[in-house]
């Protein structure tokens, strides 16, 4: 078999910058239907190729504005502005809700739209800018390992002998020639506070350098 193409956008996770232009970029259009009589009339492999945009298409549906994910929204909105001109104490906003209710996909969308307003507010003089940065805690975080996340997101490569200091310096200086407002941290449950590592970690999101170089930090 032939590996696909390292290129391949469909194969791109939210996590990578590359992942979350398409997911931004994604609109689908609905394919075109059959009359009744040109449908049954389809023999069996061509019934499969009418059949998959069709499957395709349902299985990205749109979001349903629920109040929860208009609440996000409009929250993490008005931290961005309010965060604009701080020097520092700049708020942050962390979701929370039971498995399931939706935090990742809110989140989501909060980062998908304020990037398509910036896109609007700025026409072609966006281009070339990152307004938002989306990563996630992994199990057991530790404040380097955290670093390697924003550092993935954003294509800087890391080496193994490179510090937690090193690669947060890297991440910092690129998120600020990026022009990024808005940093989503979603998995944030990973951080155990009871352990040093954890606590650290923690740290390392509320005090660290990424955490300055952003208007504002959403936690889900």
């Amino acid at each position: 078999m032939t590996p696909p193409a390292d290129h391949d956008d469909d194969h791109n996770p939210l996590t990578t910058k590359d992942g979350w232009k398409r997911f931004v970029d994604n609109a689908p259009s609905c394919p075109q239907m059959l009359s009744l009589k040109d449908f049954k009339a389809l023999g069996e492999e061509n019934l499969l190729a009418y059949n998959e945009p069709r499957l395709d298409y349902h299985s990205r549906l749109v979001i349903v504005a629920t109040p929860t994910v208009r609440d996000v929204f409009t929250t993490g909105r008005r931290l961005v502005l309010l965060n604009r001109h701080q020097i520092s104490g700049r708020r942050g906003l962390i979701v929370t809700g039971q498995a399931g209710t939706g935090k990742t996909t809110a989140i989501a969308q909060l980062g998908r739209n304020h990037e398509l307003l910036v896109r609007k507010r700025l026409g072609p003089a966006a281009a070339g800018r990152l307004p938002v940065v989306y990563v996630t805690v992994p199990p057991r975080a530790t404040p380097k390992m955290l670093a390697i996340e924003f550092a993935r997101f954003l294509g800087i490569p890391v080496f193994r002998q490179e510090t937690q200091t090193s690669i947060t310096n890297a991440v910092c200086d690129l998120l600020i020639k990026m022009r990024v407002e808005l940093a989503l941290v979603d998995e944030i449950h990973n951080l155990n506070l009871a352990t040093q590592a954890g606590a650290e970690a923690s740290d390392q999101l509320k005090y660290g350098s990424p955490a300055a170089c952003v208007g504002a930090l959403i936690y889900g």
